[in-house]
C-alpha cells in the first residue's frame, strides 16, 4: 500500500476510495495551497482519511524544530506522525524524541544520499523519504541511492522503511519499488495515472458495449 501526498480533501477522499492507501503525507508547501491554518487542515485530513498522517515540523534550529514538533503532537491524535528534516538540527531533535517515552513515529525527510539514509537508520527513524524526481533533476541516481540504502538496512537489521517521495511520472514509482523502496507517497495526479490507462479504458469500454448489445439481443430471445 502507498500514501497520498496531498492536503486537498477531494484528492484524499478519491484516493482512499480506491482502497490502496495507508495514510497521508503533507509538507508546508502542500499546506500552503489550501490556505488554512495547519491545525485546521490536519483535523480535516484526519476526518477524511485513514492510517498515518505525516505533518512536517519547520524551523532552522534545534529549538525551533523541537518546539514545532511539540505543537504538532499537541493536536492530540495518535494517527499523527512527524516529518523531520535529515540535517544536523533535525537529527538532534530525532535523538531527543526517540529517547522519550511514547516516542512518535518519525519520517526523516529531504533525503538525497545514502549517507543520509545510513544516519537515519542509526538514529532509529521509522521511515525515510528519498526525493526521487528531485534527485534525478540534480544528476543523482535515485534508484542507486534507494538500492544501496535498502541493502544497508537489510544487512544490519534496521527497522527503518523507505517511503519514497517526489515523483513526476508512474515509471519512477515502478522503478523505485524495483530498486527496493518499501512504499511510496504519490500525488493525486500520479495516482490517477497509475489507476487509469488509456488502453485499459478502451478495452473496458469494448466489453461494456458488447455486454449491452448482448442484453439487447436477448430481449427478443424466448427462454
Amino acid at each position: 500500500m502507498m500514501f497520498i501526498d496531498s492536503a486537498n480533501l477531494d484528492e484524499i477522499r478519491e484516493g482512499f476510495s480506491l482502497g490502496l492507501l495507508k495514510g497521508v503525507t503533507t509538507n508546508p508547501s502542500i499546506l500552503l495551497k489550501e490556505g488554512k491554518r495547519r491545525g485546521v487542515i490536519v483535523k480535516e485530513i484526519l476526518d477524511n482519511s485513514e492510517g498515518i498522517v505525516f505533518v512536517q515540523a519547520t524551523g532552522s534550529s534545534y529549538e525551533e524544530i523541537y518546539a514545532d514538533c511539540q505543537e504538532i503532537l499537541a493536536y492530540g491524535n495518535k494517527r499523527i506522525a512527524l516529518k523531520i528534516p535529515a540535517n544536523i538540527p533535525g537529527f538532534q531533535v530525532i535523538n531527543r524524541l526517540k529517547n522519550q517515552n511514547n516516542a512518535p513515529i518519525i519520517l526523516a525527510t529531504a533525503i538525497f544520499s545514502v549517507d543520509q539514509s545510513l544516519l537515519c537508520g542509526l538514529a532509529g527513524c521509522d521511515y525515510i523519504a528519498p526525493y526521487v524526481n528531485r534527485m534525478a533533476n540534480n544528476n543523482i541516481n535515485p534508484y542507486e541511492v534507494v538500492n544501496k540504502t535498502r541493502k544497508i538496512y537489510d544487512d544490519r537489521g534496521f527497522s527503518t522503511k523507505i517511503l519514497a517521495a517526489s515523483f513526476k511520472n508512474t515509471n519512477q514509482v515502478v522503478d523505485i519499488f524495483t530498486a527496493g523502496a518499501h512504499t511510496a507517497t504519490v500525488s493525486s495526479d500520479v495516482l490517477r495515472s497509475m489507476a487509469s490507462k488509456e488502453l485499459a479504458s478502451a478495452s473496458i469500454s469494448g466489453f461494456n458495449r458488447d455486454w449491452y448489445e448482448l442484453q439487447s439481443r436477448l430481449e427478443f430471445v424466448k427462454e
